[in-house]
């Protein structure tokens, strides 16, 4: 923890926090969000708002009266975002560590801030390909971060793993550079990236590990965008067992709900926020290609899916690459 109050980049953001980031530092620059160590006594009075609940719940989500989100994870932590998104307090519970104090404050938590600034985050891993990004969208457990690991194996640099921020620019859409990290379970990490990778769980109830990535293996700038890969559910992979893997091109009404889909916040719904949604949607569809990746869910078939990608971007595939992931 640090003592002094320091400046850093991240999601085309400028934060500020008296909490060591696990993100570029930024020189001198006016902060977009603040990141604050809460009282007690202001998040008691928040709570107040707040029904009791049942003992069970892991997660909590209210909007208050003056605007702000209160947001808790029982035992970890509890962070409250101003109505503008331009101020985020976090109070620390018994079991927060370091590391997931930082997952759910840069994800989850400044997804709130993003919003408020007409930003809408998508769920998703994208990675640098040549001169570009491509984007892997899914659910929770589509292997979004596995598939990016697949790709980092290669050679390719990971852009952004979990939260994913678009910005619209005069020469199409940019991919702004993440939280240098990916989150992997431990068989995948040792499988994919080798057994040397450290990493540190998630939090206390998962075996999940964040695994920081160097300089190397990530970027440090905008890169624009250039596909967007829609990962398969399981009804798609029931009905194409017979095919390995399967990349088909998505258009209007159906790419425009996956794209809603693969939003990361789902739980503000104002009609403000809904309008916004509809409307970056519909501009990211008018300006970058959308489809659907369908494959098999297997450590083994991911040097078929690279090579797929690869191709259907009109790139050669690299063979070294498959042997980097094979067993």
């Amino acid at each position: 923890m640090s003592t002094s109050r320091a400046s850093y980049r991240l999601y085309g953001l400028a934060l500020e926090s008296a909490f060591d980031l696990p993100c570029p530092h930024a020189g001198p620059v006016q902060p977009d969000v603040r990141l604050i160590l809460g009282s007690a006594a202001r998040f008691a009075r928040a709570r107040s708002e707040v029904p009791p609940d049942n003992g069970r719940e892991w997660f909590r989500y209210r909007r208050l009266g003056d605007g702000t989100t209160y947001l808790r994870w029982t035992g970890l932590f509890e962070f409250l975002v101003s109505a503008d998104g331009r101020r985020i307090q976090y109070r620390r519970l018994e079991h927060a560590t370091d590391e997931s104090l930082s997952v759910y404050l840069l994800g989850t938590v400044l997804s709130f801030s993003m919003l408020a600034f007409g930003i809408e985050p998508l769920h998703g891993t994208v990675v640098l390909v040549d001169d570009g990004a491509i984007g892997f969208l899914g659910d929770c457990g589509d292997g979004k971060s596995t598939l990016g690991a697949a790709m980092l194996a290669r050679g390719f640099r990971i852009v952004t793993d979990d939260l994913v921020a678009l910005r619209e620019t005069e020469n199409g859409w940019q991919v702004q550079p993440g939280v240098p990290r990916i989150k992997l379970f431990p068989s995948v990490a040792r499988r994919l990236l080798g057994r040397g990778r450290c990493g540190t769980r998630m939090n206390p109830g998962t075996t999940k590990l964040v695994l920081p990535l160097d300089k190397a293996h990530t970027v440090g700038t905008a890169v624009p965008l250039k596909a967007l890969y829609v990962l398969s559910n399981a009804g798609d992979e029931r009905r194409s067992r017979t095919a390995r893997v399967r990349i088909t091109p998505l258009f209007s009404q159906h790419a425009f709900v996956e794209l809603i889909r693969a939003s990361f916040n789902v739980l503000v719904l104002e009609k403000d926020r809904l309008a916004n949604q509809f409307q970056f949607a519909s501009r990211l569809l008018a300006a970058v290609p959308v489809r659907r990746l369908v494959y098999r869910r297997s450590l083994s078939e991911l040097p078929t899916v690279c090579n797929a990608v690869l191709s259907d971007l009109g790139r050669e595939s690299d063979a070294t690459g498959c042997n980097a992931i094979s067993a």
